[in-house]
């Protein structure tokens, strides 16, 4: 069970979980216990948990939306104009409610002050950390301002209005700030709080709400998690506000320095984080320090509700990542499978407020399909931050736009921010080019094939960062293909930019892996500081269609991620005198020359060679295209041909597939099928040709080359588990402690 492994991993001395939709109970149920010391006391399904932070958004945020709607205030409007204190005229409602005012997370405030007013007198003393609206910084201080804020608006007090116009409308009885003793045998309790000198129950933890009497903006508020089930059904049904304004409060990029943060809530949970999380970007939550955690999907009306006094008896022993991690990883799985809402390492960055890249003079080698989740170009993203220096931009081949023909000289560009293309004559950074850099970013789609030249710009680039004693960070992204399969031989000849290193055709690496895989392999001894900023919840079994995020083409002729799939073998037909596609609105999915006859190729063809695709007979005549193929082969000739279709993407081995059709070609087509030089190029040597030649199956191809891969697998780096293994992280179950 997912509550009580989530407990037994955590060590917390209970839970109860609520798991649901707007019209049924999934799950509702409770393990451990409330209490441990001074005596045990079970948990149960009504325990009343103080939900910390979750106040937030469950009274204040709501109830500012309300206000809202009465017109009894405006977001935009200086928080002054109700608190008319000078210093809070330079930031705005919407400011407090997004984190983005500047104020700082919290001051100890508590030790000195003894009410609401006091406290907000010493909070307008506190120096703002950054100007409002530049960088997200949660805040309590912000959210205790918007509890005076909406007694003001509301000429009611926090507690009153909440009760009002929330709890008991939405049947909420269980929930209340300062709760009654009555319930005193349903509370969990918190910790022994060395401030108050006493074990905690029924009374809010969180000092500063209790140094003003229990009712505070940022915590305060006590439920169940039956209650809280009320107000998600609630929230997702338009029952508390409009759903218009449940869209606005959760829409993605509304805060362009942080694209997670909503009105309120959070947004598009991450995996890593310490706040539970549901796979999906139309998921949004919040947590609290005590121990809780709700997420809801509003476009699925799935949500899931967590409590746990996990700082009980002490907060040493507290682990609210852990318990969060488990449980929702768990209920994901079973809700999710085999799709993730993955953050690359661009938003990684944006994530951690550019703290890695800040006061630093960057070069950056990357193009036009870097983009951030919000379809934010990974250089405009940059700067957002007037602290990044950006200094240098390299680009690989088709250029740093990305429309350059395959093969074409790019031309470097000076401007305020110079470009450098790293294709053709140049394939390394200078000195001079490096000097004075202090940190050399890479962010380049790749698409997990030998051929794409990516990587070996990315190996120069290392070296170049290794002689001139550079530091590299790599911003990583998943693997399009994936990172289980690999497929091809591993090149025995290497050098060229289509075959730059000894790895596979299919090599199963991300960009950051295949830095460490250079590092460690392909710098001659040199020593690289290299750091790589991972992706967030890639399960490396998953194929770019899994990973909630914009596809923009790599290079001209890589429209779509099932191109990428197929181009692990198609791209071998460079090396003949067949077309691939170029020329046509499918490059790489398809294949044809004047002479080829495909209904005796398909006739040859054993299914198991081509599963996970569709192959059907086509005529075509490939033309040119500017800026993506002036010159194609066989160009203005009719040609018969097999158009590619993907229809399991998992399942496709577009190696296996090539070899076959290869193979059958050259059976029947002996005098026509021709291989170029560069086909040895391609496929990193001459056995694979020869074994073609040689009539060899492709079934018999594979199998010959299981051994050196399942070798290479071995030593390959792996920043990322596949789904399997993050389950199996979250599995061992024991009973919860007994005291």
């Amino acid at each position: 069970m997912a509550l009580e492994a989530a407990v037994a991993a955590s060590k917390a001395p209970g839970a109860v979980a609520y798991v649901g939709t707007p019209e049924e109970t999934l799950f509702h149920a409770a393990t451990g216990f409330r209490q441990l010391v001074p005596s045990q006391a079970p948990a149960s399904i009504d325990t009343v948990y103080d939900l910390a932070s979750l106040t937030k958004v469950v009274a204040t945020t709501t109830a500012l939306m309300l206000l809202r709607a009465d017109g009894a205030l405006d977001l935009d409007q200086p928080v002054s104009d109700f608190i008319p204190l000078p210093q809070f005229q330079v930031f705005t409602i919407r400011h407090l409610l997004t984190h983005t005012s500047g104020l700082p997370a919290l001051k100890p405030l508590y030790r000195i002050v003894k009410s609401v007013n006091e406290m907000i007198q010493r909070i307008s003393y506190v120096p703002l950390e950054s100007p409002p609206g530049l960088r997200h910084m949660y805040s309590d201080l912000g959210f205790f301002l918007l509890g005076k804020l909406i007694e003001i608006a509301a000429r009611d007090s926090l507690e009153a209005f909440c009760c009002r116009r929330i709890f008991e409308p939405l049947g909420m009885h269980s929930t209340a700030f300062n709760p009654p003793q009555t319930w005193a045998g349903r509370f969990a309790a918190t910790e022994q709080c060395p401030w108050r000198n006493r074990m905690i129950a029924g009374e809010v933890h969180d000092e500063h709400a209790s140094a003003v009497g229990g009712v505070a903006g940022h915590a305060g508020l006590f439920a169940t998690a039956g209650d809280l089930a009320r107000f998600c059904r609630g929230l997702l049904s338009g029952r508390i506000l409009p759903e218009k304004t449940l869209l606005e409060m959760t829409r993605l990029g509304q805060v362009p320095c942080y694209p997670w943060q909503g009105l309120g809530w959070q947004l598009d949970p991450w995996s890593s984080g310490a706040g539970g999380f549901l796979p999906a970007r139309s998921a949004f939550g919040h947590t609290g320090w005590t121990g809780t955690c709700l997420w809801m999907d509003r476009d699925t009306g799935f949500f899931g509700i967590l409590l746990s006094n996990n700082c009980h008896p002490t907060r040493e022993h507290r682990d609210t990542a852990t318990l969060r991690r488990v449980f929702f990883r768990r209920l994901s799985a079973l809700r999710y499978p085999g799709v993730a809402n993955v953050h690359t390492g661009i938003d990684r960055v944006m994530w951690d407020n550019f703290e890695a890249l800040r006061r630093k003079r960057t070069a950056l080698l990357t193009n036009r399909a870097a983009l951030t989740q919000r379809r934010r170009p990974v250089v405009l993203a940059l700067r957002l931050d007037p602290e990044i220096q950006l200094q240098r931009l390299f680009g690989p081949e088709h250029g740093l736009r990305g429309t350059a023909e395959a093969g074409e000289q790019v031309r470097d560009e000076l401007g305020r921010v110079p470009i450098v293309s790293l294709y053709g004559e140049r394939k390394r950074p200078t000195r001079d080019q490096l000097a004075g850099i202090n940190l050399f970013v890479i962010d380049l789609p790749d698409i997990g094939a030998r051929y794409y030249t990516y990587i070996a710009t990315m190996k120069e680039c290392l070296i170049a960062c290794a002689d001139a004693g550079v530091p590299v960070r790599v911003l990583d992204r998943p693997n399009p293909t994936g990172g289980v399969v690999l497929e091809g031989p591993i090149a025995r000849v290497t050098g060229s930019p289509v075959c730059c290193a000894p790895i596979p055709v299919r090599h199963g690496m991300t960009l950051g892996e295949m830095a460490l895989h250079f590092r460690d392999s392909a710098l001659g001894g040199r020593k690289l500081d290299l750091e790589v900023s991972k992706v967030d919840n890639w399960p490396r079994d998953l194929l770019f269609s899994a990973c909630a995020l914009p596809w923009f083409p790599p290079s001209p002729n890589m429209p779509t991620p099932e191109t990428a799939l197929v181009y692990l073998g198609t791209c071998l037909f460079e090396g003949t005198n067949i077309n691939e596609g170029r020329g046509t609105k499918h490059p790489f999915l398809l294949l044809g020359a004047p002479w080829l006859d495909p209904d005796r190729m398909l006739a040859e063809l054993d299914p198991r060679e081509f599963a996970g695709c569709t192959l059907e007979s086509v005529c075509y005549t490939p033309r040119a295209i500017p800026g993506k193929a002036a010159n194609p082969r066989h160009k203005d000739e009719s040609c018969r041909g097999i158009r590619i279709r993907v229809s399991d993407p998992a399942a496709v081995r577009a190696f296996t597939l090539v070899v076959a059709l290869l193979r059958a070609i050259r059976k029947h087509h002996p005098e026509s099928l021709r291989f170029e030089p560069s086909f040895d190029v391609l496929a990193g040597g001459p056995w694979l040709r020869e074994q073609i030649e040689h009539g060899m199956p492709a079934q018999e191809v594979t199998a010959a080359l299981s051994a050196e891969l399942e070798a290479f697998d071995k030593t390959r780096p792996r920043l990322y588990p596949s789904s399997q293994e993050l389950l199996q992280a979250c599995s061992p179950i024991t009973p919860p402690p007994a005291g």
